[in-house]
């Protein structure tokens, strides 16, 4: 179960922090030997994945232990723990009951991180100390290992972890690619009040679209280039994405993240791309990322098509002037079909981060706090906005002009897309003789259209209806809503279904749910009841469960 969620420094490939590499100790002390696989960088940004070993098929972690009894005896609950001075007390990893000998067992660490590691703006090195004793085990038997690693800072994004001598392919220079999720913050709160200032002044008051039509998509897109405009935004003009293989200067880049771009009003590309994809992803829209060598531009994917723009424009790259921002969609769609022709041609260096894709899988965004004074310097920002007076003919122009949206079939190196079940519009279920139905019980959780509570007031029945394009948003505006009135969900989705718990001072409540589209969103449909009764009501739920 879990819970309601690519910045890069220079650096050589041959530097430490870009290795991973094999600790092999055989010492005979005790009774054990130990050999240590160590990361030799972690990126505060993607803390969550490093300490999941559900995520990304648990490639990410700090350290593996191969422990092998060297002993002629059996050894008893065997036990590795490990601690990081300052930010990971003695933590027990794993017991392993019995190791005949010459047995081996490789332990696996996945280090759990406080959240506020990602307000860490400065490089270190940390230490790492392992412990492994057993049963009967004297102070003197107990092995005692250590080791360092680069913790980064939390704008630096690492592209690879791959040795340096040992990248040979261009899938090795972007071996980090699935982390760049981690830079995209869509519930970052200066980045939602900025998107809000956006919706309000720039596009009078409309929402982004999550109706799936692809041109209020593109209006939206187009509505962010305009208040980049507006706020006089400068492309910083430095290329950061690798353009070849002996391009080693750029392996690591610092990258601002949305907010600081926001904000320090000026971004490179793949910077400018992220905070396109983090107001996508706040919107409802489904965002990505598109790599080639030595460029980064954002887009989004809507009823199995691509569309792109080129934030940069605002800066004149590649138009020889400030563009429009019908000119800089153009551009990005140009180099959409030149992406698209280079991507089934096999080319590897043509890549796209899908970042929903990705967020489903468990690469989640870093968590930030909410800052007064960064809002305060939004609103200083926003003062430049005005309504964009051809909004409806904007609209018009991506009708009429000679945009083409590009239809194409998923390219060859991107993986296939995860894509939200097909359900029906038509939403029925049986609510039993008895129950009390309420319309929109709680005037402070709008998104609660209906509520049927049984007569013993145990079991519950609730309907919410979201704008949101996918169940992964439509879960985190619940967990929103949910948190803004002191209580605490997790949940976990599988297909049209989603089932978790509610925490609140009064205790847990148990509940199932399954998910249909509407006309404006999406609609969930949640039964449960109080973890002291839950399952002697399991029959009644499924019931329900099985009804809609």
């Amino acid at each position: 179960m879990k819970k309601l969620l690519y910045p890069l420094l220079l650096g050589l490939i041959g530097m430490v922090f870009l290795a991973t590499s094999f600790l092999a100790t055989n010492k005979a002390k005790g009774t054990l030997d130990v050999a240590i696989e160590k990361a030799s960088f972690i990126m505060p940004a993607a803390h969550k994945v490093y300490g999941n070993k559900e995520v990304l098929d648990g490639k990410y972690h700090l350290f593996k232990a191969k422990i092998t009894n060297k002993k002629s005896h059996t050894l008893e609950d065997v036990t590795v723990r490990y601690r990081i001075p300052d930010f990971i007390e003695w933590t027990e990893l794993e017991v392993v009951g019995e190791m005949f000998q010459g047995q081996s067992a490789v332990i696996v660490c996945y280090p759990k991180f406080a959240d506020d590691i990602t307000e860490k703006t400065t490089e270190s090195v940390e230490k790492v100390e392992i412990e492994i004793s057993w049963d009967g085990a004297t102070e003197d038997d107990v092995v005692e290992e250590e080791f360092t690693f680069k913790l980064t800072n939390r704008n630096d994004y690492v592209y690879t972890g791959i040795p340096g001598d040992e990248i040979s392919t261009w899938s090795d220079v972007f071996d980090n690619n699935d982390l760049l999720a981690c830079f995209v913050t869509p519930n970052d709160p200066v980045l939602k009040y900025y998107t809000q200032k956006i919706q309000e002044k720039v596009l009078k008051g409309d929402a982004a679209s999550v109706s799936k039509d692809p041109k209020e998509g593109v209006r939206f897109l187009m509505g962010i280039y305009e208040a980049t405009l507006m706020s006089h935004m400068v492309y910083s003009g430095t290329k950061g994405i690798p353009q070849s293989l002996e391009d080693v200067s750029s392996m690591v880049q610092h990258v601002r993240l949305p907010r600081e771009v926001i904000t320090g009003n000026t971004g490179l590309c793949i910077e400018l791309s992220v905070l396109y994809a983090s107001m996508m992803s706040s919107a409802g829209i489904d965002p990505v990322i598109f790599l080639t060598p030595g460029h980064a531009f954002p887009g989004f994917k809507m009823n199995d098509q691509y569309y792109a723009i080129e934030p940069t424009a605002i800066n004149g790259e590649g138009l020889g002037g400030i563009g429009t921002s019908l000119q800089a969609l153009e551009k990005g769609q140009e180099e959409l079909v030149e992406f698209i022709q280079h991507a089934q041609a096999g080319d590897p260096r043509y890549t796209i981060v899908d970042i929903h894709e990705l967020n489903q899988q468990g690469v989640t965004s870093m968590s930030l706090p909410d800052n007064d004074f960064l809002r305060q310097k939004v609103n200083e920002i926003a003062d430049n906005f005005t309504l964009v007076d051809n909004i409806q003919e904007v609209r018009y122009m991506v009708e009429s002009s000679n945009i083409k949206t590009t239809n194409v079939p998923e390219p060859g190196p991107v993986p296939e897309r995860v894509r939200e079940p097909e359900t029906t519009k038509a939403t029925r279920f049986a609510i039993p003789n008895g129950w009390v139905t309420y319309n929109r019980p709680f005037p402070e959780m709008p998104i609660l259209t209906l509520q049927a509570i049984a007569p013993d007031q145990a079991t519950s029945i609730s309907i919410y209806d979201i704008s949101a394009a996918t169940t992964y948003d439509a879960m985190l505006i619940v967990s929103d809503y949910l948190s803004a009135m002191g209580l605490y969900m997790e949940y976990e989705v599988n297909g049209n279904q989603v089932r978790g718990q509610t925490s609140s001072a009064n205790g847990v409540f148990n509940w199932v749910g399954k998910m249909v589209r509407s006309q404006s969103g999406l609609r969930i449909i949640t039964i449960g009841a109080p973890d002291y009764v839950y399952y002697d009501r399991q029959s009644l739920i499924n019931s329900i469960f099985n009804s809609i």
